[in-house]
């Protein structure tokens, strides 16, 4: 699915990323977990196509990119919605630039509004959600372009807890019923462990540290002794290296 090999990048010659080589493979997740200013954003960026790297390679699907890619999903820790549109218009935007039939942009927007529970709220304002309903809006307005790979950066930073593992679970959901490959970067621990199959630790620029998560997609795993020693596991590995 995704092959990164040797991707190095730099702002105004400092370099933020440096010597990253990883691959996911079609349907597995992975969390990339540190702390701020450690290039996680820039990374995600880079896999988006946004950014283009000064050195190395990324290849989706055997292929090279070096632009923005119509399958990836990308979700942004602000939402990235238009204030002035109704949730059905920011949901509709990325087929109505794609060309779709007026017909066909309906039934596709009413199902996914219906799949995530904000059908009720289609012809409202994101001013008159709450931030978890808007965070539901981006996830749907990715999840209409029928995305084969979904990177997330921080998207559930600004929820309370309660809200937050609500998200975590509808990602967890999605993921397990569309087979749906992610990476997702966050500085939470307990997200980590939780939506990550594959956990990796970035320093400066860097990966310190690979784990597997054999506990992964487990709904009820927060309530396990399990979650409790992995995130203690991977606390250990962050405060050794100075990281909290």
């Amino acid at each position: 699915m995704i092959k990164v090999d040797n991707l190095n990048f730099s702002y105004e010659n400092k370099k933020v990323v440096k010597d990253i080589n990883f691959s996911i493979t079609e349907g597995k997740s992975w969390a990339i977990i540190g702390p701020s200013g450690c290039g996680k954003t820039t990374l995600i960026y880079l896999l988006a196509g946004l950014l283009e790297p000064d050195q190395g390679m990324i290849k989706i699907n055997d292929k090279i990119i070096n632009n923005i890619r119509e399958e990836t999903g990308v979700i942004l820790q602000n939402y990235g919605l238009f204030p002035w549109k109704t949730v059905h218009n920011n949901v509709a935007l990325g087929l109505k630039v794609r060309n779709y039939q007026k017909g066909k942009i309906e039934k596709i927007v009413l199902k996914v509004l219906k799949r995530l529970g904000i059908d009720n709220f289609k012809d409202k304002y994101p001013a008159e959600l709450s931030g978890g309903q808007n965070q539901r809006v981006a996830v749907a307005r990715t999840l209409v372009l029928n995305p084969d790979l979904l990177l997330m950066d921080e998207p559930f930073s600004a929820l309370d807890a309660i809200t937050r593992e609500e998200m975590q679970n509808l990602i967890l959901k999605i993921h397990q019923e569309n087979n749906l490959s992610y990476l997702i970067v966050t500085h939470n621990i307990d997200e980590a462990v939780f939506l990550g199959q594959k956990i990796a630790v970035m320093k400066e620029g860097e990966f310190i540290h690979q784990i597997d998560n054999p506990y992964f997609g487990d709904i009820k795993l927060r309530e396990k002794e399990e979650f409790f020693q992995l995130c203690k596991k991977l606390r250990i590995m962050m405060s050794e290296d100075d990281l909290l």
